[in-house]
């Protein structure tokens, strides 16, 4: 884990900061690491939050710098903070360059798809039985981090075994679209404050629909009956299996249109104004 540890952070932000004076706008995907570096310079930061929100350390720091301008990737996440003094610039959903997925032909599929993270609250177990209930075919797209093997061979590798699911281990970038359009649906049991999700948005873009649980930003991604269906629990998401015929794939790739990067960056552009705008105000009407 030691090409993500947090003294390489800091080391990047110190870097970054130490010219800050050569940027109009410093845009940091850093999390809490920034705010002190950002606290302390003249030129204005943006910080995109990715993580949930709801962790205590997480709450006990963001209250410290209140004038900072943060970005949620989904309205939902933000719940985590309420009646917390944040300086929220905007709400920009996370884009993709949907080229790919958009021009994968679908040749037609009963199997489901997993992707994702082989972990608990991913729900891969869910998937599984949601298959199983089904008389489907599970196909699972998914890495599996070093905090997760263990879970992996003692939970998940044995029903992986003994109900034939079709597990190919961590996609490339390449082969995703693919992986999709060969799927009557992708399950989303995601079983946690869900920040966004970019697995809904690959599969819709496929033109496969998306059966999810009621969590995080779901709702903001998905739209229920047109591009896959939200449900409260397992045994709505198996009866929603019986309904995909309802999905129009078309639907499903017109909607992921909405999160094209094109959309995102734009998005970001009216951030970094806006900020621009406030931190030049009072310099404007000074004498």
């Amino acid at each position: 884990m030691i090409e993500v540890a947090p003294h390489l952070h800091l080391r990047m932000l110190a870097d970054v900061y130490e010219r800050a004076e050569e940027f109009d706008v410093i845009h940091s995907h850093a999390d809490i690491w920034t705010f002190p570096f950002a606290n302390r310079s003249a030129t204005p930061t943006v910080i995109t939050m990715h993580g949930r929100l709801d962790l205590a350390h997480v709450r006990q720091t963001v209250p410290m710098y209140p004038l900072t301008p943060l970005v949620s990737i989904s309205d939902h996440q933000r719940t985590a903070l309420d009646g917390i003094d944040v300086n929220w610039a905007a709400t920009v959903y996370n884009g993709l360059d949907l080229r790919h997925y958009h021009a994968e032909p679908r040749p037609g599929s009963d199997d489901l798809a997993f992707v994702g993270r082989i972990n608990e609250e991913k729900g891969p177990a869910v998937a599984v039985e949601i298959a199983r209930r089904t008389a489907r075919n599970l196909r699972v797209a998914a890495k599996i981090d070093p905090l997760d093997v263990d879970y992996y061979r003692d939970e998940i590798e044995p029903i992986f075994a003994d109900n034939d699911v079709d597990f190919l281990g961590e996609l490339n970038e390449r082969d995703k679209p693919s992986f999709y359009a060969h799927a009557a649906a992708t399950l989303f049991p995601s079983d946690w404050p869900e920040p966004f999700g970019l697995v809904m948005i690959e599969s819709m873009a496929a033109g496969t629909p998306v059966i999810a649980l009621r969590r995080g930003s779901v709702p903001e991604v998905i739209v229920d009956g047109v591009t896959g269906f939200i449900c409260d629990d397992i045994d709505e998401m198996v009866s929603a299996v019986d309904r995909l015929h309802e999905i129009d794939p078309e639907q499903c790739r017109r909607h992921a249109a909405s999160f094209d990067y094109t959309v995102m960056t734009s998005r970001y552009e009216s951030v970094y104004q806006s900020v621009l705008d406030q931190t030049l105000q009072p310099s404007a009407m000074s004498p």
